[in-house]
């Protein structure tokens, strides 16, 4: 049998990927009820390359590592080294606690018994980054094991900073960056996902604007490079544009309620019909957006959102109502209901709150209704995490001038 620790390329994006759905369907917010995910995740790739909607903060990227390595140095056989990895973060979740379960730790109300694992969490980054800089050789004998426990210390970057004193069952720190260590992480980011978004917020004088509600913000994007400011500008009028249907679903979804006699939410068909009128408002301008580069951008970082045909012929169809910008009164368009309507049932087929009465009755008053920000909160934190971590260095060479 193969060692856990081979984790596959082939699978790994997809696991990623299943994994982030199941935490946006834990946010009411933030599910994907119209099936426009993989435009939504090729905008978030193209902005934050490597970032996930699971990631708290930048230190697990060292962390983890240390855990490989620290178990790769006993020379273990076979899965006793997955074993011995597993041990070892659920160890430094028990230092965690003892420090008084810090903002962002993994396992912070379940402790250790945590199911995901940091590991598991950022193994994409980790490869991303070139943290994580070659496979796990699969040991299939214990014949092979003396011969590839060499060869494990090539699984990471040759310059990974050493783990504090008394790593896993002490770490000193916390989830703070030490200033070596913020340095090197924004000197590996910035090598592997160049002409980013996040590449522009890494530099020493781009502190992420903690103001900004959306990465396509002025405060984020100033002085960025052309080819990045017309990704957000691309990202952020698709946000705005889909976010209409995010409502107009959920209107649908409100008068049903409604019609049914359900009373938890309160006037919910009020609550939509005000957000649509609202959003109506914000569409200035959309009428001369480059949708046709907006797809190229997309699809060149994920050429399977071409042959989507279903959901690009949807998007597209919404898109080209909003651009017409005569929609103020988007609510009561037939049509537009009727390609919400049928676009739902397609994607959620017997989940679909507009045929399913239980999911209807367990309605949370708000499903996917929020604006896309593309992991911006997440980025923000991972981001804040490395600036503080070199303005802590920056500390400590004037106190000692």
């Amino acid at each position: 049998m193969a060692s856990a620790l081979s984790w596959l390329d082939s699978s790994r994006a997809d696991q990623q990927r299943m994994r982030e759905l199941l935490n946006l369907f834990s946010n009411t917010e933030s599910r994907d009820e119209l099936g426009i995910g993989q435009v939504r995740d090729a905008f978030s790739d193209m902005l934050f390359p490597g970032i996930s909607t699971l990631h708290t903060r930048a230190r697990y990227l060292l962390i983890v590592p240390w855990c490989f390595q620290d178990a790769q140095g006993r020379r273990l056989r076979g899965n006793a080294t997955s074993a011995r990895v597993s041990r070892n973060e659920r160890t430094v979740i028990s230092a965690l606690i003892r420090a008084g379960r810090p903002e962002g730790m993994v396992g912070r109300y379940t402790g250790v018994k945590v199911r995901t694992l940091p590991s598991t969490i950022y193994a994409t980054a980790l490869t991303t980054f070139g943290i994580r800089t070659g496979e796990e050789p699969v040991t299939r004998s214990a014949a092979e094991t003396e011969e590839l426990a060499e060869l494990r210390t090539g699984m990471w970057h040759p310059t990974l900073p050493d783990p504090p004193a008394g790593f896993p069952t002490e770490l000193d720190g916390e989830l703070t960056l030490g200033p070596d260590e913020a340095r090197w992480l924004r000197e590996c980011m910035l090598a592997r996902v160049p002409n980013t978004l996040l590449a522009h917020l890494l530099a020493p004088e781009r502190w992420p604007a903690l103001e900004a509600d959306h990465p396509w913000d002025d405060a984020v994007t100033a002085g960025a490079s052309p080819e990045i400011t017309r990704a957000a500008l691309h990202a952020g009028r698709f946000s705005l544009a889909i976010h209409g249907a995010a409502l107009l679903y959920n209107l649908l979804v409100a008068e049903r309620y409604e019609a049914a006699g359900l009373i938890k939410h309160a006037a919910p068909v009020d609550l939509y019909r005000a957000l649509l009128a609202d959003w109506a408002v914000e569409l200035a301008g959309l009428s001369a957006w480059n949708r046709a580069e907006m797809w190229s951008q997309v699809i060149e970082v994920n050429p399977r959102i071409a042959t989507n045909l279903t959901a690009r012929r949807f998007i597209d169809l919404w898109l080209d109502a909003v651009a017409t910008g005569g929609i103020r009164e988007v609510r009561k368009e037939q049509s537009l209901r009727t390609l919400i309507g049928e676009r739902e049932r397609s994607v959620k087929k017997s989940q679909s709150r507009l045929t399913n009465e239980k999911l209807l009755r367990n309605w949370s008053g708000a499903s996917g209704s929020a604006r896309l920000v593309y992991r911006w909160p997440q980025a923000r934190s991972m981001l804040m995490d490395i600036h503080n971590g070199c303005a802590a260095e920056s500390e400590v060479e004037l106190a000692g001038a």
